[in-house]
């Protein structure tokens, strides 16, 4: 069928083309120079230590794809598979999750998704060899979201699915823990990160080093100070609206010499559209690192909602998430969705939340061209939510070159930036003609009626009468 679209669509960008949103895009870089290079934070890229382009580690790779399948009665089959390649010559680990639930909410998609990748390199690390375990993604961005989902009502609905997440949770953490026993190496890598993590370290620890150069003239207020330190140690009080509202208040009335270079750094920090990347690539360009790696980041328990809620004391946190296994285990009941023991959900949770390790983060530029790649990895010797460590803290003792010459003998180019993850990407990921013949089994198989926006997608009857409809 002819697009009878594309001419409006085209008048459309010729508009946008002009606005003002995409002419601020081209003044970022600009406006991060300046606040970078007013502060002494330009120490953060290192060049690449001496690094063998070929490794003779044995590696596994573990990536997934999940869809769903919504039925007319509102409940859906949520199909979840994920694949472990390696380069030892073994055969792929594989498995698929077909999950039928009552109620369909996005969370469950990547909770069970969460849950098949873990299993699957379980699986795989301890049938193998391997030197090393490499998974797609960001740990600290996992944990932390399951954390949440264990505590913040996003949608009534996803009360339902609170075991789900606990079992994901555990399943993560049996993977370090197993890992850490059979010395295999985990690296998380991720691509295009949209973390601030070290974001909100550099830009607020420019702003404090700003003001307090103003000091001299201007009264630095014990409060002032302590938004400035948090916003440096957590991740991230823009999220709170009492530290946020803090920030606008101060970029409003700062009189300082430097008022309009805090303004600047403010509207930065605030801006959710600037991640790690995007800052790291202009102090990278200013400093004239064409391939590199920060600094290891040691980073624990320091999400700002937590902190901000007393959250990081492990017996609060249980509290919380009491709640909402209880709330869970009443709508489960009424769909006979299965019943829980609530004593047995928060013991897992517990000893997950005491033991889960720290994790040492760092960003690492393999090509000049490309952009900073975030690596992941977790460090057994300080749990996540001890608190006799600072949440956030520099820690370049640690020796990951092992780590970096691996992942550098797998670099191809910007799009196969691992060629192991992006082997296992392509046979996790669900292509449309793929879950169209997983759909066409289901009904198939099952008797069960879509809804009909898959039939239209895919111009085809997808609802199945009844048999008893057909005689």
């Amino acid at each position: 069928m002819a697009d009878i679209f594309y001419d409006i669509y085209y008048k459309r960008l010729i508009e946008l083309n002009g606005a003002h949103g995409m002419r601020r895009i081209n003044a970022t870089h600009d406006m991060l120079s300046r606040i970078i290079n007013a502060s002494d934070i330009k120490d953060l890229w290192k060049p690449l230590p001496v690094l063998n382009r070929t490794s003779d580690a044995k590696a596994v790779a573990v990536d997934g794809g999940v869809r769903e399948l919504e039925l007319r009665d509102g409940s859906a089959i949520v199909i979840a598979r994920a694949i472990a390649v390696n380069n030892a010559g073994e055969q792929p680990t594989r498995d698929v999750i077909v999950n039928w639930v009552p109620v369909f909410t996005p969370s469950i998609k990547w909770v069970l998704l969460s849950y098949i990748e873990s299993e699957v390199a379980l699986r795989a690390i301890t049938g193998g060899r391997y030197n090393f375990l490499l998974l797609d993604g960001s740990l600290y961005a996992k944990i932390t979201a399951l954390i949440h989902e264990l505590i913040l009502t996003k949608g009534f609905l996803d009360l339902y699915y609170i075991p789900e997440v606990i079992r994901a949770l555990e399943s993560l953490y049996n993977l370090l823990d197993r890992a850490r026993e059979l010395g295999v190496n985990i690296i998380f890598v991720a691509k295009d990160s949209k973390l601030k993590i070290f974001k909100d370290y550099i830009l607020f620890k420019a702003l404090k080093e700003i003001i307090l150069s103003d000091a001299p003239f201007i009264n630095v207020s014990k409060e002032l100070l302590d938004v400035l330190n948090r916003g440096i140690d957590w991740y991230s009080i823009v999220w709170i609206r009492n530290y946020r509202n803090k920030l606008l208040s101060l970029a409003k009335n700062y009189n300082g010499v430097h008022k309009d270079l805090i303004r600047i750094g403010i509207r930065m920090v605030l801006s959710q559209s600037i991640s790690d990347v995007i800052l790291l690539e202009e102090l990278a360009r200013g400093q004239g690192i064409r391939i590199g790696t920060t600094r290891r980041l040691l980073i624990g328990a320091m999400d700002a909602y937590l902190n901000h809620k007393s959250l990081t004391q492990v017996d609060n946190l249980l509290k919380f998430i009491k709640d909402r296994i209880e709330d869970s285990e009443g709508l489960r009941t009424v769909d006979d969705y299965g019943n829980l023991d609530i004593a047995d959900e928060l013991n897992r949770v517990r000893r997950v939340l005491v033991n889960f390790p720290r994790i040492v983060m760092t960003y690492v530029k393999f090509h000049e061209s490309d952009s900073p790649i975030t690596v992941e990895i977790p460090y057994y010797d300080w749990p996540m939510f001890n608190q006799g460590v600072p949440w956030k803290l520099f820690y370049d003792k640690i020796d990951i070159n092992d780590h970096l010459n691996l992942l550098m003998s797998m670099y191809r180019d910007p799009i196969h930036y691992n060629k192991l993850l992006w082997l296992a990407h392509e046979y996790a990921n669900f292509g449309e003609d793929q879950f169209l013949e997983y759909v066409m089994a289901a009904v198939n198989k099952l008797k069960i009626q879509t809804k009909r926006r898959f039939g239209m997608a895919f111009n085809i009857d997808l609802n199945p009468q009844p048999e008893e409809a057909q005689d």
